[in-house]
Parts: C-alpha cells; sequence; structure tokens
C-alpha cells in the first residue's frame, strides 16, 4: 500500500512536519546555490525553466514578499509546472521522478523491487506518488555583493532567498488527470516567501534544513540493534554526522507534526544506509519507521571548568573536538585548554631574601593540548578517559617594594616553567543538547625546571597547595 508523501512547510509558530519519502526537491533559479551547500542529493534542477530574477538588495521579509507578488503575477508558478509536464503535454517526466520516489520508499519499508519487477509500475503509480513532485517545487535567489577596502581587499557577501510553488494536494491531481487538457492552460499556481538569509559556510545547511523541511536530507530508521538509517552515501552522509530522530505527531486538530525523540551519530556508512550511536541523554522512545533527519552540528565545542586540587582553585577555558568515529561507539577527542589558578590564600606574602623582595601567594597559568576517548554508557552518559599535556608558568607578584637591596633596586619576581600531565576520567551529561554538564577526576604530574620553581614551591609547601596529584574538575560545555 502506498502512503501518502507530503510536506508542510512551516509558517511563523507552527510546528515543523518532516515526511521520510519525499526525496525528489524541484530547483529553478540558482541550484547551484543549495548544491555547494549541502543539498546535492535533494536538489533536482529544473534546467529548462529560467528565472530572469535577482536579488537587488538584501532580502527583508517586505522585500521577498514583493518578489514572491511579483513571481505570482509573471506566472512563475505556473512555468514551473510548466518544466515538469513539457508544457501540459505530458507526464513522462513526472513518471520518471515519481517512480524513483516510490522506488526508495518500498526499499525504506521492506519491499524491495517491487515496482521495479512490475512491467506495468509506470501505469500503475497513484496520484498519491506524483503529490511529492508536484509539491515540492522551489525558486531560489541569491545576490552577491562586493565592496573593496582602501587596500583593494575586496569583501563578498552572498544573499538569498528561497520560495515555494504552492501545489495542493486537489490541484495535484487535478494537474495530472488535465495533461493535454485545454483545462491545464487556465491552471494558476502561486509562489510563496519561505525564507532568506546570508550566506556562511557555518551555519547556511543548518538553517534552511531547519526553515524549509522539505529540503533536509532524510529517511527512516531501519532498525534499533544496532541502530541503521536508510540514508547513507547516495545522501551524502560523512561519518560523525548528527541525525535527529522524530515521531510524527497530530494535534487536537488533526494536524500532523514532528517531535524530536533522539539524536545519533554516524558512526559507518554504506551505499544507501548508515548505522548510528545514540548520544547520551537523547534516547527517546524509538520505532522502526521513525523519521530522521541530518542536523547540520559542528564536532567541536566549547566548555568552561572550574579546577581543584588541595588548597588550588582554578578555571578553564577550553575546546573539544570530536575527530574520529568507530562504529562500537568510540569517538576521539581532541582536546584543547587554556586555564589559570591560584592558592586559596591570595593574600599572603613571602619575604625571598635572595630575590631582595617580597611577593604575594603563587599563581599559574597553562595551555595545553590533549587527547580522550569517549562512549556512551547507561544511555544517558558519556564516559571519557583523557590525558592533557600542559606547559605551566607559575609566578609571584609583588608590590613596587617592601624590601630594596643596598642600592634601593627591586628584586626580580620568581617565574618558574614547567611540564604537567593531568590524566583522568569525565563523566558528562546532557542538560539539553549541546549543552551538557560533567565532572572530572584524576592525578596530574608535574615536572618543574630552575631555582624559581623551587622558590614557588617552597611557597606552596608553606600552604599546602599541591599542583601535582589528585584533581577534581567540574565544567559546562556548549
Amino acid at each position: 500500500m502506498l502512503l501518502t508523501a507530503m510536506v508542510l512547510l512551516p509558517a511563523k509558530g507552527a510546528k515543523v512536519f518532516y515526511d521520510s519519502k519525499s526525496w525528489i526537491v524541484n530547483v529553478a533559479g540558482d541550484p547551484q546555490f543549495l548544491i555547494n551547500n549541502g543539498f546535492k542529493s535533494k536538489v533536482n534542477p529544473i534546467e529548462s525553466l529560467t528565472v530572469p530574477y535577482l536579488l537587488t538588495s538584501i532580502p527583508t521579509e517586505a522585500n521577498c514578499q514583493r518578489i514572491a507578488r511579483d513571481l505570482t503575477e509573471q506566472g512563475y508558478g505556473k512555468k514551473f509546472i510548466d518544466a515538469l509536464t513539457e508544457n501540459g503535454t505530458s507526464d513522462t517526466y513526472l513518471k520518471k521522478l515519481a517512480l524513483w520516489n516510490a522506488n526508495k520508499q518500498d526499499i525504506e519499508f521492506g519491499a524491495e523491487n517491487l515496482r521495479a519487477d512490475n512491467p506495468d509500475a509506470l501505469e500503475t503509480l497513484l496520484a498519491d506518488d506524483y503529490e511529492p513532485i508536484l509539491q515540492n517545487n522551489f525558486i531560489v535567489l541569491t545576490h552577491t555583493a562586493c565592496t573593496t577596502n582602501k587596500n583593494g581587499k575586496q569583501t563578498c557577501v552572498t544573499y538569498y532567498a528561497i520560495f515555494h510553488v504552492d501545489v495542493t494536494k486537489e490541484e495535484a491531481f487535478d494537474i495530472v488527470a488535465h495533461i493535454g487538457d485545454p483545462l491545464y492552460k487556465d491552471m494558476k499556481f502561486p509562489v510563496s516567501y519561505v525564507y532568506s538569509g546570508t550566506y556562511s559556510e557555518d551555519d547556511t545547511e543548518a538553517q534552511i534544513a531547519k526553515h524549509v523541511p522539505a529540503l533536509a536530507v532524510r529517511g527512516v530508521l531501519l532498525r534499533r540493534h544496532p541502530a541503521r538509517i536508510s540514508i547513507g552515501e547516495n545522501a551524502g552522509i560523512q561519518k560523525g554526522d548528527l541525525v535527529s530522530i522524530y515521531s510524527q505527531r497530530s494535534d487536537k486538530d488533526g494536524n500532523q507534526y514532528s517531535k524530536r525523540i533522539s539524536r545519533a551519530r554516524v558512526c559507518g556508512v554504506w551505499g544507501d544506509e548508515a548505522q548510528v550511536n545514540f548520544e547520551a541523554g537523547t534516547a527517546g522512545n524509538r520505532k522502526n519507521g521513525d523519521v530522521v533527519v541530518r542536523t547540520p552540528d559542528s564536532h567541536y565545542r566549547w566548555g568552561i571548568k572550574a579546577t581543584y586540587m588541595p588548597h588550588v582553585w582554578g578555571g578553564e577555558i577550553f575546546m573539544d573536538g570530536k575527530s574520529g568515529f568507530t562504529r562500537s561507539g568510540i569517538i576521539h577527542h581532541m582536546l584543547l585548554g587554556l586555564g589559570f589558578s591560584m592558592t586559596d590564600h591570595p593574600g599572603d606574602k613571602y619575604v625571598v631574601l635572595d630575590r631582595n623582595g617580597e611577593f604575594q601567594a603563587p599563581m599559574f597559568a597553562n595551555i595545553g593540548l590533549g587527547y580522550g576517548i569517549g562512549k556512551t554508557f547507561l544511555g544517558f552518559m558519556d564516559v571519557m578517559p583523557f590525558f592533557m599535556v600542559q606547559y605551566e608558568a607559575g609566578f609571584m607578584l609583588s608590590k613596587f617594594s617592601d624590601l630594596l637591596d643596598e642600592d634601593e633596586t627591586k628584586g626580580s619576581a620568581p617565574f618558574a616553567s614547567s611540564v604537567r600531565i593531568p590524566i583522568g576520567l569525565r563523566l558528562s551529561f546532557n542538560l539539553s543538547y549541546p549543552c551538557k554538564i560533567f565532572v572530572e577526576g584524576g592525578y596530574a604530574a608535574r615536572l618543574g625546571f630552575g631555582d624559581d620553581d623551587k622558590i614557588i614551591k617552597q611557597a606552596c609547601e608553606y600552604q599546602g597547595a599541591k599542583r601535582s596529584g589528585v584533581f577534581v574538575n567540574l565544567g559546562f560545555i556548549f
């Protein structure tokens, strides 16, 4: 039995609805913009339809609404349907696209080659098979503005706006029914404004997929143990990609919408399938057939943490980059951190006779690189053993002087270099993806150099402060 495939474009405040079966998205205007931004597997450029209409200014809401009215008045909605039906004379191209969609749908739901083995497949396609083809038509307009500064350096910004050819379910049926009929010539279809923005390599795909669900790369959850999804290399899926799993719901008025119930990370990719591991704390009540949507996502996260060793408090900002993904669920992490700490009696003063001065309690600053191996356990917790290699500077500040030498000159302040190697274990828990809270614990080895390091060690010993030994950290990743 064929399932009706539909995509609803969300109005402001409306709940988004993702289907899993509309694989062909027809695009005119500047389809290359979408192809360049990650939608290659979704976009079918309508090369026979030229849209001689470019953005001439920043695409504000008012400008885009005006453009939509102009496109409607100039009949581009109908011209788009003409391009799919050879000016209303043939449904051959429509059948070709619909059959491709239908075969893909059968594979997803376990009925391989249902139509491919049927010699009458082209003739037995139902109206439902044409709907996703006739309801997924977009016009993309772009404009690149460049400026040159006084040094001759050129800076360019690309603006884009996306419009939709509005065809209802009933109108899709009428289009197919009246191909070759004089009534076809009288049909009209409006063009509506959907979304606009400024090109950014970091988030263009993410924003477009969020605001134009029809363009999101999507499939279904095929199985749960191990978890497999119905999109792979054929949809541009790569290791490390994030996907969201949605359950289909209906509100009190009977309107369908999609509720996100889980997130997962791709860990293995094949031609038309991929294996995923679920993110900690986002499990949800999943079932086979739930819709899977690729969710553009950075592999890098920033974080901040409070650090503690006996009588030494501090803080650190860090970057956590996911650099490798395995089918067993192990994720490799590259770590970069910048920290500062001081003793819990920073106002204490120390007289250092051979430096002719009085100095305050030691403080420490460090920068380090590290590596970790993370894996999700029990469905709600990420566990990551890690180590860091840090360069640490220990120093003692002073006032202008309480002690001067005979020549009334100030002594030099102690400044020591050391190598510090923390080895530990991080347990992290999702608050609201991608935000996590975590706790770390472990042991730090430290190797200092020179006479200044001995002075700083003596000051630390007086306070009971430790820069080597057991540590505990508490932090937040976002």
